[in-house]
């Protein structure tokens, strides 16, 4: 009786620790829940598919902003363009009006080639040797200019006449500027005159008494002379 309580007692030994153990695990099994969960929570906020789309969100962004001010320079470069091209489009037509005008000018040129002009220049005895130099323009142009000689100053006070300028001209009216120094102080006259077509217009300028005066005609004859 006493060895069959004794094994009894054993048994009962044997057992209770293994229950011990199985309660253990049961308490400890939740552990790993709630530490998935802590680790699930500390993971950063969004998906991979979420930051992928706020990344081309942004990528478009910039985009839309290079483009803005993109287009800004090229409407400020469209219009300077624009003004470009008007400015070329006046000196085109510039060009074309002042070609037509060359162009009418050698055809008329061409067809009058007989329109000549003569410019003389003659003293009289009494002024001649005062006359100091002779500056002449025709239509604004500077045509020549001179110093008198001694020889020259003699030949005028004879009666002579120099001829200045000659030359084919157009048959329009043109103007002629002498500057003469007389005494040492400029005397200067304008003439206007038409040149005659198939024809030779003199100019002749002279010293007479002192003061610049002008004449005219024209010939058929080229040296009337």
């Amino acid at each position: 009786m006493k060895r069959e309580a004794l094994i009894a007692l054993m048994a009962l030994g044997i057992a209770l620790p293994a229950l011990s153990a199985q309660d253990t695990t049961r308490a400890q099994r939740p552990i790993a829940p709630d530490t998935t969960k802590r680790t699930t929570m500390a993971a950063p906020a969004g998906t991979p598919l979420e930051q992928l789309v706020a990344e081309e969100a942004q990528r478009r962004a910039n985009i839309a902003r290079i483009l803005l001010i993109t287009n800004a320079q090229v409407a400020v470069q469209q219009e300077a363009l624009r003004n470009l091209s008007d400015q070329l489009y006046v000196s085109e037509q510039l060009v074309g009006a002042t070609h037509g005008q060359l162009t009418l000018a050698a055809e008329a040129l061409h067809k009058q080639p007989s329109t000549m002009l003569s410019v003389l220049f003659a003293a009289d005895s009494l002024s001649a040797p005062r006359v100091g130099s002779l500056a002449l323009s025709i239509d604004g142009a500077n045509t020549g200019s001179m110093t008198l000689s001694d020889t020259a100053r003699t030949a005028f006070r004879v009666g002579a006449a120099d001829e200045l300028f000659r030359g084919a001209v157009l048959p329009t009216p043109h103007t002629i500027v002498l500057t003469a120094t007389v005494n040492g102080q400029a005397q200067q006259l304008v003439a206007r005159v038409r040149a005659l077509g198939d024809a030779v217009t003199y100019v002749q300028f002279a010293i007479q008494d002192g003061k610049l005066v002008q004449t005219s005609w024209a010939s058929r004859t080229p040296n009337p002379f």
